[in-house]
């Protein structure tokens, strides 16, 4: 079996199997500061990194969130994993929903962090350039649009880290990928429970904007991360991992 994305790290060893899923922003280093924080005797962490960024460089983009699904599913085969837990971050989680939705007996928990939307997010010409174009300076967009009050440093490491793990066409192709999700009719096939976590100073993913995803849900919970952006793991990293772990036990 050819995989091309492949795993940043797996860690712990406990009976509780957990997939984890970045954003379009950057590679599985944006949960640099919860795995330092999670729980490795309950729970065994797999972190992903999609096809382009990170440990999957270099590799051709995945195409759209069935590809990024089917990429995840590839590689928890490999480890042999037949029951487990996904959390997934933005664009991460989205594609967490959409692994739900394409093998919902093996899942036993979902975690959508600051998820876009199953159903796409139409973006007019205008909007969808300017997102294209904030690879040419991504701080600046993170603090206007999605973490307007996160840190100096916590910013300048983000962006660091983002032209260290991928590069523009890969950008540019997630783009594509997360705006264009087309499957909000499948997620009445989640069996599992689902908790959507969001920050409330988050001017993107508001809960105005999950509503239609949570009305979807068989069993879908609202959660709102107090004080937060979009990044809530790099804006607040203990309050976030316990709020997953909360959620996976739930």
């Amino acid at each position: 079996m050819t995989i091309d994305a492949h795993f940043a790290a797996i860690e712990g060893n406990g009976p509780h199997h957990v997939l984890v899923l970045h954003g379009w922003a950057l590679d599985s280093g944006v949960w640099l500061g919860t795995r330092a924080k999670s729980n490795v005797m309950d729970f065994t962490w797999a972190y992903l990194d999609f096809p382009g960024y990170g440990a999957s460089r270099p590799s051709q983009p995945a195409d759209g969130v069935d590809g990024m699904a089917a990429s995840a599913l590839s590689a928890v085969d490999e480890l042999g994993w037949t029951s487990f837990s996904v959390v997934g971050h933005s664009m991460g989680g989205v594609t967490a929903l959409r692994v739900a939705t394409l093998r919902p007996e093996a899942i036993s928990r979902v975690v959508a962090l600051t998820p876009v939307s199953p159903g796409g997010t139409p973006l007019d010409e205008a909007t969808y350039a300017a997102f294209a174009n904030a690879w040419d300076d991504p701080g600046a967009a993170i603090r206007s649009n999605l973490a307007p009050g996160i840190e100096a440093d916590d910013l300048d490491r983000l962006v660091a880290r983002n032209r260290a793990t991928m590069d523009r066409p890969t950008w540019e192709a997630y783009l594509k990928n997360w705006t264009s999700a087309d499957f909000m009719g499948d997620l009445s096939r989640i069996q599992s429970p689902v908790a959507i976590l969001y920050g409330e100073t988050d001017p993107f993913i508001t809960a105005d904007y999950l509503k239609p995803t949570l009305d979807h849900l068989p069993d879908g919970r609202l959660v709102k991360l107090p004080s937060v952006g979009h990044y809530p793991m790099i804006e607040a990293t203990a309050e976030a991992q316990e709020a997953i772990e909360k959620a996976l036990r739930a």
